[in-house]
């Protein structure tokens, strides 16, 4: 990883680095405040909402595509696409691939729930968590969506927001 950075360090934009950076300052910074006046604060502020929309209209106005030359999302269809069948041509090319992307996603899925159920007293089903796991990537492949599986950043970002999981 270090070698490729080292590697590529010419191709870094300023902008954007520059844009990343003051991001993270202020991610780290709001939420070292929330947990500092956690007791003082009635509603903590989702600081990562308000940056996202914060940024894209900063970049907007910039015009950061033309000034800056920095890569913004082009246009986004409205709605939703039509479904479609996967390519079954490919899959013998993907299978293993394939498998693994889902073990993986399954088990980090299911280490988190069984976490998140022994921190709030409440049992997880396995059985139950690999039907639903499953079925919430078979269906979205119809529409070409990218596999969901459970993230610990998340996770530990809605645990220190103080969200709790359904029971």
């Amino acid at each position: 990883i270090y070698a490729y950075i080292f590697e590529n360090i010419r191709s870094v934009q300023l902008e954007a680095l520059l844009l990343s950076l003051l991001s993270i300052v202020v991610l780290v910074l709001v939420k070292e405040l929330n947990e500092k006046f956690q007791r003082n604060i009635k509603v903590v502020l989702p600081i990562d909402l308000v940056l996202i929309i914060a940024t894209s209209v900063a970049c907007y106005y910039a015009d950061m595509e033309y000034v800056y030359g920095l890569e913004v999302v082009g246009h986004i269809p409205e709605g939703l696409p039509s479904p479609k069948t996967p390519p079954m041509n490919i899959l013998p090319e993907v299978v293993t691939e394939a498998f693994g992307v889902a073990l993986v996603g399954y088990v980090a899925s299911l280490a988190l729930a069984q976490g998140s159920a022994k921190k709030f007293k409440y049992t997880v089903d396995d059985n139950q968590e690999l039907l639903a796991h499953g079925l919430s990537n078979v269906i979205p492949s119809f529409f070409f969506c990218i596999p969901s599986a459970a993230a610990m950043g998340r996770t530990a970002l809605l645990y220190s927001t103080g969200a709790k999981t359904q029971v």
